[in-house]
């Protein structure tokens, strides 16, 4: 049956694009050789937040997540003639920037569960997620510096850690604008968008840009460049925008409820849309249901009625698709290795409808 609020038929999750399997095993051994010399049992909230062990530090494999920024970084690299092993150090430096900032989320917005186990702070507290997150964000700073070891350029060694640096900054600007939005009854969506450009954006547009920068070398050509840091600007959004409907209508290929974003009176963009668009009782509803201190089943069910009937679910999603042609615009104006514009192509096509 089609989740709460949603009267349109259900399909089938789009597949996993092959682009994602490609690089998982490379990915994988990275991340754990840059971990392996770490032994004390910090290192174990990091291991089992990764998803190899258990608690206890015992193996305890689990399935393997996207790794889509990454993977964004190796692809964007041999899109431009490069070598995905010469990246590798900014590919799982950007991993471990996006481990810390959900890390430091979970703490946050208090949620003792993700990816279908308990979060870090859940099992150790919070000091222990805190310096959790720190050191894992240490670890990135490590691993981008092994740019060089692998031959690419000083001058590109230093604008990726400049660029890694000026992104994760633009992530946290994006946190503290979410947190201030909280107490804010009302949000434009202009404010919105530009909140997640940063929280979300900004990592993945890292990841085009730094993959795009060590893959063309030295002699790269500027316009060249920003095209694709553009293109991974918009997949931010393709994301983000995704992501926030999936929170409201998800259902349980998220791991979460439907209405999961309601129960937890979170500002994104359906119900910045909802409470900006609202007239009369259901404006008056609608704010009320955001200003209680306690959402129950039933605020839920009336906040998705509400924003069924304005259409919210579609203006998101309409949303997404324009920002899907700006970045497909891109990509047919850029020249690329062999295969590279399809693959592309691929993911922004499953980024805008994935149903996880």
């Amino acid at each position: 049956m089609p989740a709460t609020g949603d009267t349109r038929p259900v399909t089938p999750a789009p597949p996993l694009p092959d682009l994602f399997g490609r690089y998982q095993q490379m990915i994988g051994r990275a991340l754990r050789e840059e971990l392996e010399p770490h032994k004390l049992p910090l290192y174990t909230t990091l291991r089992y937040y990764l998803g190899w062990v258990d608690q206890n530090g015992n193996p305890d494999p689990q399935p393997e997540g996207k790794a889509l920024r990454p993977t964004l970084c190796l692809r964007a690299c041999e899109a431009l003639g490069g070598d995905a092993e010469t990246a590798l150090p900014a590919a799982i430096s950007l991993e471990y920037i996006h481990n810390f900032s959900l890390i430091h989320d979970d703490i946050q917005d208090e949620d003792e569960f993700r990816r279908h186990r308990k979060t870090v702070w859940a099992i150790w507290g919070e000091p222990v997620g805190i310096i959790s997150g720190n050191a894992i964000f240490a670890l990135a700073d490590l691993a981008v510096g092994k740019l060089a070891e692998l031959g690419v350029a000083n001058s590109i060694t230093v604008e990726v850690g400049r660029a890694l640096a000026d992104r994760y900054l633009r992530m946290m600007e994006g946190q503290y604008l979410d947190i201030s939005y909280e107490g804010r009854q009302s949000i434009s969506v202009d404010e919105y968008l530009d909140m997640i450009q940063r929280k979300t954006g900004a990592l993945i547009e890292c990841s085009v840009y730094c993959g795009a920068l060590i893959g063309a070398g030295e002699n790269a050509d500027p316009d060249l460049i920003e095209k694709m840091c553009v293109l991974g600007r918009e997949l931010g959004y393709i994301f983000q925008i995704r992501d926030d409907v999936l929170g409201v209508w998800g259902g349980p290929a998220t791991g979460k409820p439907v209405g999961a974003d309601i129960q937890r009176k979170k500002k994104a963009l359906p119900a910045v849309h909802a409470l900006d668009s609202a007239t009369g009782a259901a404006a008056e509803r609608i704010t009320a249901i955001y200003s209680k201190e306690r959402v129950e089943p039933a605020d839920v069910e009336d906040a998705l009625s509400i924003m069924e009937d304005l259409g919210s679910r579609i203006y998101c999603e309409k949303l997404a698709t324009d920002h899907w042609r700006k970045a497909l615009n891109v990509l047919q104006s850029i020249p690329l290795a062999s295969g590279a514009g399809a693959d592309l192509k691929n993911l922004g096509e499953y980024l805008l409808v994935r149903e996880s």
